[in-house]
């Protein structure tokens, strides 16, 4: 086992013919490629947690078993054929070429993880949250998303000048944490307003891509996003998981803002 390897074991369990990794720490979390590529790794073992994705916008979860140097993405499965009493399991192999606290090198070794990612023979991956865009300058964010189960058709603008304006339509009040129906405003204060530039910085605004097929159930995002003189539009009701947390931060801290005050008029928002 080469030593830049061995170094990420940090538990090591000794099962007949394979050193198994207890807790692989220094590989949790979610690395990802210029080109949208992603691995986030959860948990070990019978936990389908585990998340691969490509730059062709496909997504899937795993269980996850670590094989010497070797983590094993697996779909693990029966079918009726053999009355479900037989497990099948398709593996999605990565060989790990070296790894540290910030950056990931995988080489794919099984017949499937090399289709999955287009027989590229390396994949070079940095830790998420530490792929910081510094230039990028925010300007204007505009958010549309279309009414999906309990959740309401919310329309939302921020600015540089921290400027926040909200229009909800909310079937659900009541039955959800989302405020009434209606028009509101507030100004973010410093520490949220930072939080949204530092998100917006490590979520590769300049190369995010949303997918084109069509997910059922799932509401219709639209993201507009000014920021260095530039215009990025996208439009889905598939979001990639590298968006999760830029997302997640307009649905649960902007669209649910303390300080957001009713307005008697609304503005007409970018679609």
């Amino acid at each position: 086992m080469r030593k830049g390897t061995a170094a990420i074991f940090l538990t090591l369990i000794f099962f007949p013919g394979h050193y198994i990794l207890a807790q692989p720490t220094v590989l949790k979390g979610a690395w990802v490629t210029p080109e949208q590529d992603l691995i986030e790794i959860r948990n070990l073992g019978r936990d389908s947690s585990n998340v691969m994705a490509n730059k062709l916008m496909q997504e899937d979860y795993f269980h996850l078993f670590m094989l010497g140097d070797t983590l094993s993405f697996q779909h693990i499965y029966t079918n009726s054929r053999t009355q479900f009493k037989i497990e099948y399991v398709d593996r999605y192999d990565l060989k790990v070429v070296s790894c540290d606290k910030s950056s990931l090198i995988v080489k794919p070794v099984s017949k499937l993880s090399k289709a999955y990612f287009q027989n590229r023979p390396l994949l070079k991956l940095k830790r998420k949250e530490q792929v910081i865009d510094t230039t990028f300058v925010f300007e204007k964010l505009v958010y549309h998303a279309t009414q999906a189960w309990f959740s309401p058709t919310v329309s939302l603008q921020l600015d540089n000048r921290k400027n926040l304006y909200l229009e909800i339509n909310n079937g659900f009040y009541g039955h959800n944490k989302d405020l009434a129906t209606g028009q509101y405003m507030a100004v973010l204060d410093d520490s949220t307003y930072k939080q949204c530039i530092t998100i917006l910085q490590n979520s590769s605004i300049r190369s995010l891509r949303f997918g084109n097929v069509e997910v059922k159930d799932s509401p219709e995002i639209t993201l507009i996003i000014y920021f260095n003189g530039q215009r990025k539009y996208l439009k889905s009701t598939f979001t990639p998981r590298v968006a999760n947390d830029l997302l997640s931060f307009i649905t649960w801290r902007l669209q649910t803002y303390a300080s957001l005050k009713l307005i008697d008029r609304g503005y007409e928002l970018e679609r």
